[in-house]
């Protein structure tokens, strides 16, 4: 019996090496195979990369670093987006990128770093003769400080911005900065400069189809007017749609 059982271990020995040789010998066919020749044409081209496009890489890359809390990388990001975009001949995207720095630092409530970035962005907005773009950094600025409840600085970077786009036509950004006017008289007790500011401010987001910002602004009025009745929906007349996105910062 020991005998047989010895047989049988042999023989499944032998059938298992012989399996094992089977598939290293087919292994080394194919591996010996010619392999054939890729065309000339075929070969993988790296497309050149353009400015704009490495630009919209840092930009996208900065986002990243954001969400995981890499400020510092982030930053660096954002400075070599800035660089690409001047290589490019787009100062005022470059100029732009300033005021998403300086929205990185306020995030970080870093005061000091975030207000000189919006200060980098005004220079910059202001070499390309862009007033728009001006008042909305110089906005920003404003944002910082009324937020921590300093008014007065508030006030100061509100009053630079709407001196410089008070006469333009009806603007996103013009629209927000009256706004904010009016949060600093309301904040400061001068209630009716606050009412005729936010007046300005509504009639301005009617002029530009926004519902959200007409609403937000005919609630505040009728609040600070003690209740008097006013409509809460934007005219039929002249308008196209009563509904649009919130409020975004447009060049």
């Amino acid at each position: 019996m020991i005998l047989n059982t010895l047989k049988l271990s042999i023989n499944t020995v032998l059938i298992y090496f012989g399996i094992l040789s089977l598939v290293v010998a087919m292994g080394m066919s194919i591996w010996l195979l010619p392999k054939p020749k890729q065309k000339e044409e075929e070969q993988p081209i790296t497309p050149p990369i353009d400015a704009r496009d490495e630009a919209g890489r840092y930009i996208q890359q900065a986002s990243e670093n954001f969400f995981y809390h890499e400020f510092d990388e982030a930053v660096n990001n954002y400075k070599k987006a800035i660089g690409a975009y001047l290589e490019d001949g787009e100062p005022k995207k470059a100029a732009k990128i300033f005021e998403s720095i300086g929205d990185l630092y306020k995030f970080r409530r870093n005061l000091k770093e975030a207000e000189k970035h919006y200060k980098f962005a005004m220079e910059n907005h202001r070499k390309n003769q862009d007033s728009l773009g001006e008042a909305r950094a110089m906005n920003l600025a404003g944002d910082l400080y009324m937020e921590r409840g300093i008014f007065f600085p508030a006030g100061t970077w509100y009053k630079k911005g709407l001196e410089l786009v008070k006469n333009d036509p009806p603007h996103i950004v013009k629209a927000l900065v009256l706004e904010n006017m009016g949060h600093y008289f309301w904040k400061t007790e001068n209630i009716p400069e606050a009412i005729v500011h936010f007046t300005q401010a509504r009639d301005t987001f009617s002029s530009l189809n926004n519902q959200m910002g007409y609403e937000h602004m005919s609630a505040v009025l009728n609040k600070l007017r003690g209740g008097q009745s006013h409509s809460h929906q934007i005219p039929d007349e002249g308008l196209n749609f009563h509904t649009s996105p919130p409020p975004e910062r447009k060049s």
